[in-house]
């Protein structure tokens, strides 16, 4: 059976790469029919665009040599279950953490897969991949109730990150972005949202704390000058999160900004998650994915208008230069693989 998937060639190359894959799957795999994937506007984009640090530093990660494939969040619905295979029938809908493409072949062995609920949509299942990255920077942060939280950059992540963290019991939640369309569903979603060229930000979270200013800065844009602003915005003995992968070097007065202030510098880069459980860290990609979807499912997580396009996969390759050139253009975009009535909310069997 012939299958597709996305495959970067080189810089700014992509082309769709038809493959086989088997009627009938090994002993431990699925076969996975795509309904939607999500494109992520920074890695993956990253990658594509050859803009990724690991182009830069010595012996960068195998994943970014060419041809290497694209796409980590898909959502669709099992069609077919190797002999081996526990707690997954045909029909099931999963999140798979698989390149986009129009099947996959899923190993349960090794690959993140996980059941939709009830009630979540498979753009939600796909969206979930990428608030699971988000919620690794409010585990790392240990946000308690009633601390003020700053989120700098409203993109998918920040989202996530600003959405997560009212739901972990910050007050208020102050989340910065110049794109006006961001700000909007930031807003929607409960967040004090602003616009930074509009208002004086560090006054406005002064004003929010009584002078104290925020306990928690999570900098979700990636780029590194805004480092400087996220230790200046977070209170004596404050924790600054580094969400955003910074691709680049971070001018800072050490002495003033941290040191003085007292401020921990926290790394959370999605791989803290990639672990066994432990006693000390149960918080798994898996257990992470699991609830990113239970919030959905109750509606503790809003999802409306963090899709800004819906295309189709032969418009890929033309919405991937859009997003190089302008990545300000869009929030979230999904590539559809199955009709719209599949990707609606529909009801699943409980796991």
């Amino acid at each position: 059976m012939q299958a597709r998937r996305l495959t970067c060639t080189g810089v700014r190359q992509a082309e769709w790469e038809v493959y086989e894959i088997p009627e009938t799957p090994g002993s431990h795999e699925l076969i996975v029919e795509a309904v939607c994937s999500l494109v992520s506007v920074g890695t993956e984009m990253a990658v594509y665009g050859g803009t990724h640090i690991g182009y830069t530093i010595p012996n960068p990660p195998e994943w970014l040599e060419f041809p290497t494939t694209l796409g980590y969040a898909l959502a669709g619905t099992v069609r077919a279950v190797g002999s081996e295979v526990e707690g997954w029938v045909a029909g099931d809908r999963v999140l798979a953490s698989v390149p986009h493409g129009d099947r996959a072949v899923c190993d349960v062995r090794r690959q993140v897969l996980r059941w939709l609920p009830e009630g979540v949509s498979m753009e939600e299942g796909a969206l979930a991949r990428m608030g699971g990255i988000s919620l690794v920077s409010v585990r790392q942060a240990g946000i308690a109730l009633g601390e003020t939280v700053v989120v700098l950059g409203l993109g998918l992540i920040g989202q996530f990150a600003a959405q997560l963290s009212r739901v972990a019991g910050a007050r208020p939640v102050i989340g910065a972005d110049l794109i006006a369309e961001r700000v909007q569903v930031a807003a929607a979603s409960g967040i004090r949202a602003v616009d930074p060229s509009r208002v004086d930000l560090k006054a406005l979270v002064a004003e929010a704390t009584g002078g104290r200013m925020a306990e928690v800065v999570i900098e979700a844009t990636g780029n590194p000058a805004v480092v400087e602003t996220a230790l200046e915005l977070a209170a004596e003995g404050g924790r600054v999160v580094l969400l955003g992968s910074p691709r680049g070097k971070v001018e800072i007065d050490a002495y003033s900004t941290v040191h003085r202030k007292g401020i921990s510098l926290i790394g959370a880069h999605d791989r803290l998650s990639a672990h066994a459980p432990t006693l000390r860290d149960p918080w798994t990609r898996e257990r992470n994915l699991d609830l990113m979807l239970s919030l959905f499912a109750d509606g503790s997580l809003r999802s409306e208008g963090l899709i800004g396009r819906r295309i189709r996969p032969e418009e890929v390759l033309e919405m991937y230069a859009q997003i190089v050139e302008r990545p300000g253009d869009v929030l979230g975009v999904v590539i559809e693989w199955g009709g719209n009535q599949q990707i609606s909310k529909s009801a699943n069997r409980s796991a």
